[in-house]
């Protein structure tokens, strides 16, 4: 936290204020402060004050610091202009490939390169034949140069959604992501993610980028991304694409982001039960079997179980809820489908069976008997449905079990 003041307090050295000074975009002044604004009154105080730093300082290393002759740059000879057309800028790209390594890693060469791209290195980023290139650029880069890069990506927020989003860009994204090694260039990469966040979630390989952050960078960083998610919890559940997302954020959340997260899912359970693609979330949360959690889903589908387990997506969460909650939270919802008078079509239906066979697998002693004499008492209606002999096959099967375990036990007594 120390260091953190006086680097934020202490004026930049002179080769870095020159730099400053004489770039051709100089970022403007408070660009990451509507991100460090955007943070919720829960985050740690000395986090946020540790990360508007290291955002500080990539503006102010993002930029360079000298321009450079175009002799210093083989086929950027006769291309350096102060404006480049994207099909032109293109061209260069292709041709960096062709370069040697030792030349493409030279400082000079490498400024030159930037500076030729720099209005255009979204657009080329999304382009399948100048993936090659860019990938050979961050190898041959340093750390100011990928600092450089960052910084064109992150200054326009729109056009980082697009790029993440694109089935090339995507990949170049992540590969740029597994060259940020400073602090400054990670929570910088890490709160342009998070602003755009819940667009990202909603597409295939905007996910991808966000699964690859979990992969690289600590829960401490990551925890941001993930708060994110939980305030637009319903609206990523319920896409797709998100909803798996959302079960990785769960796998990745520690502490009180998991905790916040869980609570949101819980919160809106009844509505995410439901949903074709929001009963995932509730379904993973339940076979965490956190303490005190399925207990609460369970009191917050009271009373609709009936309708729930004759629902195609809902039928899962109650099949989950009865295999992983504690027996006298499994008992309540096998009471509420005993005592329903619709139990008779539950048993009958297409989803219904399965909760009900899941029923008589997962309960005990007195809930057992009351349930399965309840289904014998309607034999009558079942032997012949396709899926009520199911149930009464089921519970056919249970009873012969039981009375060779019985046996079994009086012979091992004589």
């Amino acid at each position: 936290m120390e260091k953190c003041v006086s680097a934020s307090s202490s004026s930049p050295s002179p080769e870095i204020k020159d730099g400053v000074e004489s770039a051709e975009s100089t970022p403007q002044e408070g660009f990451f402060s509507p991100l460090i604004q955007s943070h919720t009154p829960w985050m740690n105080p000395i986090c946020v004050d540790a990360l508007s730093c290291s955002m500080a300082t990539l503006c102010f290393t993002a930029t360079p610091a000298l321009c450079f002759c175009c002799h210093c740059c083989g086929r950027f000879l006769h291309h350096h202009h102060t404006s480049t057309s994207l099909q032109h800028a293109k061209a260069q790209l292709i041709s960096v490939a062709q370069m040697p390594r030792q030349q493409l890693g030279d400082p000079e060469v490498m400024e030159m390169i930037l500076g030729q791209l720099k209005d255009h290195f979204c657009d080329l980023m999304m382009d399948q034949h100048c993936v090659f290139s860019i990938l050979a650029i961050f190898q041959a880069s340093s750390v100011r140069h990928i600092t450089r890069i960052l910084h064109l990506l992150i200054q326009n927020h729109h056009k980082l959604k697009e790029v993440c989003m694109h089935n090339h860009g995507s990949v170049v994204i992540q590969k740029l992501l597994e060259h940020l090694k400073s602090p400054e260039q990670i929570c910088g990469a890490i709160f342009a993610v998070k602003r755009i966040s819940v667009r990202l979630c909603k597409s295939v390989n905007g996910g991808h980028v966000i699964n690859h952050c979990f992969k690289l960078f600590s829960p401490a960083l990551t925890r941001f991304i993930i708060d994110e998610v939980a305030k637009n919890c319903v609206e990523i559940a319920t896409d797709k694409s998100g909803c798996s997302v959302l079960q990785k954020c769960l796998h990745h959340a520690k502490d009180n982001t998991m905790k916040r997260l869980i609570e949101e899912i819980v919160s809106h359970a009844s509505v995410l039960t439901e949903h074709p693609f929001g009963n995932y979330a509730v379904q993973y949360i339940v076979k965490m079997k956190i303490p005190g959690v399925n207990a609460e889903i369970v009191l917050q589908l009271e009373g609709s179980y009936a309708q729930l387990s004759m629902n195609k997506h809902a039928s899962n969460v109650v099949e989950h809820l009865l295999e992983f909650s504690e027996e006298k939270d499994a008992a309540k919802i096998i009471q509420e489908l005993m005592y329903s008078h619709n139990f008779l079509r539950i048993i009958q239906d297409p989803y219904g069976n399965y909760v009900v066979q899941r029923a008589l697998q997962n309960c005990k002693g007195s809930v057992y008997k009351m349930l399965s004499t309840v289904i014998l008492l309607n034999y009558p209606h079942l032997h012949t449905h396709p899926y009520g002999k199911r149930v009464l096959t089921f519970v056919q099967r249970r009873k012969n079990c039981e009375q060779r375990n019985i046996s079994k036990q009086g012979g091992s007594a004589s």
